[in-house]
């Protein structure tokens, strides 16, 4: 299991920084025994304006600035989607 100090720190810092609204689905969850997997699904995230990978540096932006590089290795994965996303592949 990955540190839950780390993935709440994580959690915490997205909440503060440009996902604070309650609307806005944050999760931060094991990917292995070393390794975090960071979920936000918000409609900050438009998809006919941001590519994945520009929602991806949106929420790089907020992580970057308060984890150290060995913290920051252990994410493994940043998935960033819109809500309507959700709808087209369900």
């Amino acid at each position: 299991m990955a540190c839950e100090t780390l993935k709440q720190k994580i959690y915490d810092t997205l909440r503060a920084g440009s996902f604070p609204d309650p609307d806005y689905f944050v999760d931060v969850f094991d990917d292995d025994d070393e390794h975090i997997r960071v979920l936000v699904i918000s409609r900050k995230f438009d998809i006919y304006e941001y590519k994945r990978s520009e929602r991806e540096d949106r929420v790089w932006e907020d992580i970057v600035q308060v984890l150290s590089e060995n913290e920051l290795e252990r994410i493994s994965r940043i998935v960033a989607v819109n809500p309507e996303e959700i709808k087209i592949y369900t």
